[in-house]
């Protein structure tokens, strides 16, 4: 986000605000207190998955720097 603040401008909060609130309206979520902590381990169908795909999206992303 400080990267991107940088480079637009301020002013690029007020489209990430509009483009999250479509996405949110989209989506069927009424506030960010809704969908926080919706996608925690906790409510995984199967946890162990989550845990997995997680681990693996963090040793892709080091392989790249």
């Amino acid at each position: 986000m400080v990267s991107a603040l940088l480079k637009h401008g301020p002013g690029y909060l007020r489209r990430v605000r509009e483009e999250l609130k479509e996405w949110m309206e989209e989506n069927e979520w009424s506030s960010l207190a809704e969908m926080r902590g919706n996608m925690g381990v906790d409510r995984a169908p199967n946890p162990k998955a989550y845990e997995r795909t997680n681990y693996m999206m963090m040793l892709q992303s080091w392989e790249g720097t």
